[in-house]
């Protein structure tokens, strides 16, 4: 008995040796906020977009960056009060804008992308699209830009959003505007484009993340103890 027991331990050994264990794609996928987004308001002007034509408000997007197998992305790097808050922010990380090498918008609006520019060797991605020079192509829902890291279509605050799903050793984190703030409001969205829609899309990330990164604040956890979603 005690030299079968030997034999079988030497081949799980050489199994080992011969057949590393080797990181899953989620413990190689790092998420990393680079700058807080906010809306403040101005005093004595509207704070909503559109809701009137005397309008003023601070709005700064967040910006994250997102590592993973082969691939620097940057998300939604938009208003920020100086654009050196996401130069600096990914110097911290060891990381320069030339190493970046795709950029993901949630939607179109500009405090979400007046900043791409600053990547200049970076595939853009958008909800359907992948672009770089004169070169368009399309994707399908949940594209898989590399292991663990997905394109989701969630329609909603504007017709053309996307929100990016990272699996990680920490849990799935998502980078969304189907919440402004990380107190899950505005419960409504005042300027959705679809409403219902946008509440379908909400129900669908909450299945699925651990975490949320929202379009203007800080990332929060998205799960309670028992792993029901928290809701507002």
């Amino acid at each position: 008995m005690r030299m079968k027991m030997e034999a079988v331990c030497l081949v799980l050994a050489i199994l080992c040796i011969s057949f590393p264990v080797t990181a899953s794609a989620s413990n190689k996928n790092r998420v990393s906020v680079i700058t807080e987004g906010y809306v403040k308001a101005v005093e004595g002007r509207q704070l909503i977009p559109g809701i009137s034509d005397n309008g003023a408000r601070h709005m700064a997007g967040t910006v994250a960056l997102v590592e993973g197998d082969g691939v620097v992305i940057v998300t939604d790097p938009g208003m920020v009060a100086n654009r050196k808050m996401i130069t600096d922010g990914l110097k911290k990380n060891g990381v320069t804008p030339e190493e970046v090498t795709h950029v993901f918008i949630s939607h179109h609006h500009p405090d979400h992308t007046v900043n791409i520019a600053l990547f200049p060797n970076a595939e853009l991605i958008d909800f359907w699209g992948i672009y770089q020079g004169d070169f368009w192509q399309d994707h399908p829902d949940e594209y898989e830009i590399a292991p663990g890291i997905k394109v989701f279509q969630t329609p909603g605050h504007t017709k053309e959003d996307a929100s990016l799903v990272v699996e990680t050793d920490k849990g799935t984190i998502v980078l969304t505007h189907l919440w402004w703030t990380q107190d899950k409001t505005p419960d409504k969205d005042p300027i959705a484009w679809d409403q219902k829609i946008l509440e379908e899309q909400r129900r669908k990330i909450d299945k699925i993340a651990d975490w949320i990164i929202p379009g203007h604040g800080k990332r929060f956890s998205n799960r309670h103890d028992d792993g029901i979603p928290i809701t507002k």
